[in-house]
């Protein structure tokens, strides 16, 4: 299979364009070496790249930080340290305002799916933002209850009143033949 050709779609105006995407394009090993080894040098390329672009990033720091006074140095650290505490509690106070207003949502039978539009970190706004929905929500489907319901009112046919369409059949209600 080492020098397999393939024949080319010839190309014809008869405007049969279809058929010649369903011929199968098939291509000889060296062809297919020479694709595999063109992605992987370009993956490569990129991923050295990456790696140097890292790397150079990791000594600017280590010169930087070396630099730097003991002192200096334990500030860092404890702002660093102190950053990564208030990025776990403002997620655990996320997750603790989601599942209250999942429990306040469903508590008002409203579709707990909305929980992503209305929580906040601060448990208030979270409140404020249910009251929101409620309402909004309450609204359109008092709006679509209405629309459901929507439709003629029934016609008073009590003391001799006829339907209009009564009015032009024979008296007794038949059409003639």
């Amino acid at each position: 299979m080492d020098k397999e050709t393939n024949p080319t779609p010839d190309n014809n105006d008869s405007g049969d364009k279809g058929q010649e995407d369903n011929k199968p394009v098939t291509f000889t090993q060296e062809q297919v070496n020479e694709i595999v080894s063109k992605r992987l040098a370009e993956a490569n390329t990129k991923a050295e790249k990456k790696l140097k672009d890292e790397v150079s990033k990791a000594v600017a720091e280590a010169e930087r930080r070396s630099k730097l006074s003991e002192d200096e140095r334990d500030k860092e650290l404890k702002a660093k340290q102190k950053q990564e505490l208030d990025d776990r509690e403002r997620t655990i106070t996320l997750r603790e305002r989601r599942a209250d207003a999942k429990d306040a949502l469903s508590d008002r039978n409203i579709d707990t799916d909305l929980v992503d539009f209305v929580i906040d970190i601060d448990e208030d706004k979270t409140n404020a933002n249910i009251d929101k929905v409620e309402k909004a929500f309450n609204k359109a489907v008092e709006a679509g209850v209405k629309a459901k319901l929507a439709g003629t009112s029934p016609e008073d046919y009590g003391e001799g009143n006829k339907p209009k369409d009564q009015a032009s059949k024979s008296p007794t209600g038949l059409r003639s033949f």
